[in-house]
């Protein structure tokens, strides 16, 4: 490899007299094309390119936010992790001898924690030679920033016509190139025995956006450079342990296969896994995406308007002037109870056949409703059992989804699907939420060993690697495991509460890190973000919470909100005696629900957990002391409530 470093000088000369000719090929090579702003279908319209997916397979290449910027998923194809950020617009360059030099700084200024250029680098590291088959002036093209190293300096580049492309794919190891049409070029021109071709679309066109369509397409074959001009049979899906989806990867996942075909160690900065071809192709899952896409922002506005009205009604009616009439608190409560019945609702409705609007608009009031029905049935008059049991089916339609390898949240009405970000398998933060609120509610309801360990079964759901997979949620439920026990067996949130709750964290950290280790299915996010140190995961989790925070202004409500219940658990106040005091288990739940979801908020990377936390625990403040008032108006309890006196701790 020493000698193909001297022959960039030469090769440069070759390619530019058109000779197509070097020596020293290498054994194997790797062909990445970056088309900016190109579909699926659009993709699959090139007959070159869909030869290729014939002889390998064609997947959905999705990113963690920003997945319509081009810059931005082109970084993150070079850094093999999620950049916060990168530049829009053409790529500033220069010519540098035989190759280019980027202008790298407000790339890696906006990247974060990514590397931009890390696998050039990486492969330079290794002696492998990096070559950019494209425009030489002009503006740049962000394959560009795929094929630079860490300093911005791709080694050597030839024009992307047939005959700069054929001699440049002669000799280098790793070929990148914006223009798909010289893939017959640098084939033809390819000495190597086997030959990786990646073909990914990257960013969002304009028609795209306008159809919801962020997701891009991506297409890897490898074999001889004669049987990939060939094609093959039917085209396969691919997929990563990243995803562990068929038919989708992570464009952080591109790296690390690239350098696993070279044979080059990937570095602990990369997150991403190997892509491998698994399954079909994923053109229904395609268009099941962007019927998503069409429905979920309505339904998930209108669901959030409904939980709101409901908070706002229910808080009017308690804490208002006046005397309300028994039947409106009767309605008010309803909708509390029913705004909770509709979150469950959504995770039942995230796996209908069909997302037409009138089908899952039909599914989700049938459903809610029905929950609702079933609740109050199952309560035989107590309120808090009806707010535990619709908490309860929650739980247990959440682990029937992971236990069946989570369909559901491939396109979640809740949001935060497989496509929406950098990892999709295991327990999503919404969905931890559901959890939390249907094992401490639940506990409510049981002895104190059996809600205890009810508690810390959700956390072990959440933490092994082959099911929730999700550190975050798991080490909320652990904490809320332990003061459970603290406030039921010492009466409250003294200092042996808060220590117990701190070993459970230490102690649900080390085994969740462990199991990741050992356990079928590990070798997750866990193992690959480990080498950066608690801290730094930490801090990054909360910055990135309090950005996705502040871009849903709503989402404060529910966040500030937690707080607020906790201070009101805690105080009492006259106006919610009817719920906080007949049965101290539902108050003590309360308790350790909210700050179960604050905790969870700090330890996520998005507010989903502290949203569902924050609507469970409306419902459980609000319904049974709407329906205590419902009954005897604002003066007293009802009598099953006074009846509950008789529960004690």
């Amino acid at each position: 490899m020493r000698v193909r470093r001297l022959l960039v000088p030469v090769l440069g000369l070759a390619v530019a007299l058109g000779t197509g000719t070097a020596a020293g090929a290498p054994q194997r090579q790797v062909i990445l094309v970056v088309v900016e702003g190109t579909s699926y279908e659009e993709l699959l319209g090139d007959p070159v390119v869909a030869d290729l997916a014939r002889a390998g397979g064609i997947g959905l290449m999705t990113t963690s936010g920003g997945a319509d910027l081009a810059s931005r998923t082109a970084v993150n194809l070079g850094a093999g992790r999620t950049a916060e950020g990168a530049p829009a617009g053409p790529v500033p360059f220069e010519a540098a001898g035989a190759g280019l030099l980027v202008a790298v700084g407000p790339y890696r200024a906006a990247a974060g924690d990514a590397v931009p250029g890390l696998l050039g680098s990486t492969l330079a590291g290794d002696e492998l030679l990096v070559g950019y088959a494209g425009p030489s002036s002009g503006a740049g093209h962000v394959a560009m920033l795929a094929a630079m190293g860490r300093d911005g300096l791709i080694p050597v580049a030839a024009p992307s016509d047939g005959d700069g492309a054929a001699a440049l794919a002669s000799d280098t190891d790793l070929v990148v190139s914006p223009d798909a049409g010289v893939l017959p070029a640098m084939l033809g021109g390819s000495a190597a025995e086997e030959v990786l071709v990646v073909v990914v679309g990257a960013g969002a066109s304009e028609t795209m956006r306008e159809r919801g369509d962020a997701v891009g397409p991506i297409v890897v074959a490898r074999g001889s450079p004669q049987a990939l001009l060939g094609g093959g049979g039917e085209a396969a899906g691919l997929t990563s342990s990243t995803t562990r989806r068929e038919g989708i990867v992570a464009d952080v996942d591109v790296a690390p296969t690239v350098l696993d075909f070279l044979g080059v160690p990937a570095p602990a900065e990369m997150v991403g896994t190997v892509i491998r071809t698994e399954g079909s192709p994923p053109t229904d899952l395609h268009d099941r995406y962007l019927g998503y896409q069409r429905v979920v922002g309505p339904v998930g506005l209108t669901a959030l308007a409904f939980a709101l009205l409901a908070l706002i009604a229910g808080l009017v009616v308690i804490l208002g002037p006046f005397h309300p009439a028994p039947w409106l608190a009767r309605v008010v409560g309803a909708a509390t109870l029913g705004s909770a019945a509709l979150l469950v609702a959504l995770v039942a409705a995230s796996v209908l056949p069909s997302y037409r609007t009138s089908a899952v608009v039909a599914a989700l009031i049938v459903a809610a409703v029905a929950l609702y029905a079933i609740a109050r049935r199952l309560a035989r008059g107590d309120p808090m059992t009806a707010v535990a049991a619709v908490a309860v089916a929650g739980l247990i339609v959440v682990v029937v989804d992971g236990v069946l390898g989570w369909p559901s949240q491939i396109t979640p009405l809740l949001g935060g699907g497989a496509l929406d970000g950098e990892r999709f398998f295991g327990l999503g933060n919404a969905y931890a939420g559901i959890v939390l609120s249907g094992t401490v509610l639940a506990a409510a309801r049981l002895g104190p060993a059996a809600g205890v360990g009810l508690i810390a079964a959700g956390s072990v759901f959440a933490g092994l690697p082959f099911l929730g997979a999700d550190l975050g949620g798991s080490l909320s439920m652990a904490v809320a495991a332990a003061l459970w026990f603290g406030v039921r067996r010492w009466g409250g949130l003294g200092w042996r509460s808060w220590a117990l709750a701190a070993a459970a964290l230490l102690t649900a950290a080390v085994l969740v890190t462990l199991g990741d280790r050992v356990l079928p299915g590990g070798g997750t996010h866990l193992t690959a973000v480990q080498g950066t140190g608690s801290v730094q995961v930490f801090l990054e989790r909360l910055g990135e919470n309090v950005r996705s925070t502040s871009q849903t202004p709503a989402a404060w409500l529910a966040v500030l909100g937690l707080p607020v219940w906790l201070g009101v658990a805690l105080a009492r106040p006259s106006r919610f005696r009817p719920t906080l005091e007949p049965d101290p288990r539902w108050r003590d739940a309360l308790v350790v629900l909210t700050i179960g979801g604050m905790v969870g908020y700090v330890l996520n990377d998005t507010h989903g957990m502290a949203g569902v936390a924050f609507t469970f625990a409306s419902a459980a403040m609000l319904y049974p002391t709407l329906v205590s008032m419902g009954h005897v108006g604002r003066t007293g309890p009802r009598p099953e409530a006074a009846a509950a006196v008789q529960l004690g701790r």
